[in-house]
């Protein structure tokens, strides 16, 4: 037998990993070998879809409170467009920025709708309708576009992972979109109303009409993209449990269930004769209906002839404990603090730290994948011959910082600077800050400086008495000697 070849060593290889994970999975998904049916019996899912994580963030309150967190943090204002690095950027915008600017005005929605359902599923897309006079599964006539300008974009269209399916692959080594979809296809059914359309039109994209957005993808594999709710999805299914094991509890308990005790010398048989001569099935009937009554009216009465009644109830357990277990598990796996996505309900806010880490948490992801997203949206409308290119050729972004201070801080950091400024000023003579420094605190404009008068420069000009010009007499001079 001749020896293996490097691709078919690389291939056995493969396939013997693929045979290991398949055996994992019989060990359980969580990777227990005791108890390989550990998530079975807590009732956990061993395989997530886009179904499981949309239903969490359109019914799981938990679910809906993470994405928008996430989202309304991040996207609180919109980036600066600056015409090439951030360093180089002018005190004064550039023609080119201002007609950028004010295309992205109209489709920063939707730029920031298509970051929301990537967030749920593991991409999201962004489809460009543009005029061009071509079908969608078609290569977009540049030169159309160009001569239409900005005019030629007709709308961004967002679209979920269900919406979005790849077709074949490039799987030429020596191209430019190697291991990229040739051609994707795009369904028009909405998500989660699949009554809305009997027979749902599904279209041909060609890639220049389509930008996919995966957050966690860095290999530009759309499959690679990481759900937000994925790694915190069993701590959700425990906080639905442990709520709705309470609010059950408490239902049952305010039902009034009852329970009647007969004695030994009570004539069921009579009892159950009279049941069915009323127009009941048995007796069982007849008395959860008189138990329905009872419990329907606020004044109702219960006679019992021989029968003990009592209530059927238990103590209601406090869900706080294990409900704020899930709870902190949950908001580990988002990276956000407890106070900052559920609050406090003693009224106190969150405190200083959890507010640095969740706007260092933002500010990095704004000026990471937020970044990347938009560059590529502004790229590929250059592209497209929507806009023109940039004069440096490239585009960079200039987000708000979240940890700046708001104007009551501000304030306060000025107030305190003064009061420093006084005290230096009355114990050494000399104010130890300035004034124009105290105002870069508070970022106001510096007062400028009044220049001083040159005592050696040539008197010119008006005459400070009258405001006559004498600048132009010849006698000025020997006037000015005379005298």
């Amino acid at each position: 037998m001749s020896e293996l070849t490097t691709e078919a060593q690389f291939l056995v290889n493969a396939l013997a990993d693929a045979v290991g994970r398949q055996r994992m999975l019989y060990a359980g998904m969580n990777g227990n070998t005791k108890r390989t049916k550990l998530w079975e019996e807590f009732g956990y899912p061993e395989n997530l879809s886009f179904d499981n994580f949309y239903r969490q963030y359109r019914r799981g309150s938990t679910g809906f409170a993470a994405v928008h967190k996430l989202l309304d943090s991040c996207w609180t204002d919109n980036p600066t467009i600056i015409d090439g690095d951030e360093e180089k950027e002018s005190k004064e915008t550039t023609p080119w920025e201002k007609s950028v600017t004010k295309l992205m005005k109209k489709h920063w929605a939707k730029i920031k709708d298509a970051d929301r359902r990537n967030m749920v599923g593991r991409y999201s897309a962004l489809l460009i309708q543009v005029k061009d006079n071509r079908d969608w599964k078609e290569p977009v006539d540049v030169q159309q576009v160009k001569r239409l300008g900005a005019k030629a974009l007709v709308k961004l269209i967002p679209a979920w992972e269900p919406q979005i399916k790849a077709g074949n692959t490039d799987v030429d080594t020596l191209s430019e979109t190697y291991g990229q979809p040739v051609m994707y296809f795009f369904n028009e059914q909405p998500v989660g109303d699949e009554q809305a359309s009997a027979s749902p039109r599904a279209v041909s994209v060609h890639p220049d009409r389509i930008i996919l957005i995966c957050e966690g993808s860095e290999d530009e594999n759309m499959f690679s993209g990481i759900p937000l709710l994925e790694a915190g999805y069993n701590d959700m299914l425990d906080i639905e449990k442990t709520k709705g094991g309470s609010a059950e509890g408490f239902l049952k308990n305010a039902s009034r269930q009852l329970g009647i005790s007969f004695d030994a010398a009570t004539d069921m048989a009579t009892i159950s004769k009279m049941a069915k001569d009323a127009g009941y099935k048995d007796l069982g009937e007849a008395m959860n209906d008189k138990m329905m009554k009872l419990n329907r009216g606020t004044d109702s009465a219960l006679v019992t002839q021989s029968g003990t009644t009592s209530v059927l109830s238990v103590a209601a357990a406090d869900p706080t404990p294990s409900w704020t277990v899930s709870a902190n598990q949950f908001c580990a796996t988002i990276q956000c603090p407890f106070n900052i996505l559920f609050g406090k309900q003693t009224g106190n806010l969150a405190s200083e730290e959890d507010k640095t880490a969740w706007a260092n948490r933002c500010n990095g992801r704004r000026w990471g994948f937020m970044s990347d997203v938009v560059s590529k949206v502004i790229q590929r409308f250059w592209t497209l011959g929507v806009i023109e290119p940039p004069i440096s050729g490239e585009v960079s972004l200039a987000w708000s910082d979240l940890l700046a201070p708001s104007e009551k801080e501000k304030i306060a950091n000025m107030a305190t600077l003064a009061d420093v400024a006084q005290k230096t000023q009355q114990a050494y003579g000399t104010p130890a800050i300035e004034a124009n420094e105290i105002r870069m605190v508070g970022e106001l404009e510096p007062i400028k400086e009044s220049k001083q008068p040159d005592p050696k420069a040539k008197l010119t000009g008006k005459d400070p008495l009258n405001g006559d010009d004498d600048s132009s007499d010849p006698n000025r001079d020997t006037n000015r000697t005379a005298q």
